[in-house]
């Protein structure tokens, strides 16, 4: 493996290392059924003391994501293999409300041009063409969000709306177009309906809804979609569960 660093200030070290150890598990650089690197190598691959590595291992241990064979190495449990199947149903399908109580109508997918904040972070010229995607979430039969999807035209031109009826945009990135996912950004605001978002959410026009920005980026950190997304206001639900132990080491209160 080659030489990583991690030099976010704000997060002691040893939780990055465990964070990026389960990255790499669930992009498969690290397979569950394979014992996971030495703490030798994991202390050259990081570049950090052999006490970082066995705290960082120790966490994951703790979470009951590991489990030491002596003599033999250490290993992934069961439950590692279960987040590794689920990892989008984490943050990303807590935002989004994804449930089996819901069902997505994909709209429509076209080739359009485009400008301002679109043009900004896809970084092509105002007037290009992207590929959109809209897509309509329902639960009970009724509608729930309104999704827009933007990506460039060598993405875009390989996903077909069937796959966006049997999976998210992000798994389809992932398990279809083979993208290394990397950081993703949301951005919440409470914005009014214009005609479009009424019609399809079956609102009042300048009906408040609660509008998420995500911006998605690559492994690489290059931009691979920006997308907008809609809420009927009395249907969205999103909790947070923060981790106790990192709060108290980070000292938030």
């Amino acid at each position: 493996m080659k030489t990583i660093k991690l030099d976010n200030t704000q997060i002691p070290l040893h939780y990055q290392i465990a964070d990026y150890l389960l990255v790499m598990l669930q992009k498969g650089d690290l397979k569950q059924q394979e014992k996971l690197p030495t703490e030798e190598m994991l202390t050259k691959i990081f570049s950090v003391s052999r006490t970082t590595i066995r705290m960082a291992l120790n966490h994951l241990l703790n979470k009951g994501l590991i489990y030491r064979k002596q003599g033999k190495g250490t290993f992934w449990t069961d439950s590692s293999n279960m987040l590794n199947q689920e990892k989008l149903s984490g943050i990303n399908r807590q935002i989004f409300a994804i449930s089996e109580r819901t069902r997505v109508k994909v709209i429509s997918k076209s080739t359009v041009k485009v400008a301002g904040d679109i043009t900004r972070f896809l970084n092509v010229k105002e007037g290009s063409e992207v590929v959109a995607f809209k897509r309509l979430r329902l639960i009970h039969n009724e509608p729930m969000s309104y999704t827009i999807n933007y990506l460039p035209k060598r993405i875009g031109e390989q996903i077909t709306k069937k796959h966006l009826e049997q999976k998210t945009m992000l798994e389809t990135l992932e398990n279809d177009i083979k993208i290394g996912l990397g950081t993703i950004h949301h951005e919440v605001e409470i914005t009014r309906a214009n005609s479009e978002i009424s019609e399809i959410l079956k609102i009042a026009v300048l009906d408040p809804v609660l509008t998420i920005k995500t911006s998605v980026f690559d492994s690489a950190n290059s931009p691979v979609e920006i997308v907008w997304t809609y809420f009927v206001e009395n249907k969205y639900k999103f909790k947070v569960v923060l981790d106790n132990e990192k709060l108290k080491t980070e000292g938030v209160k």
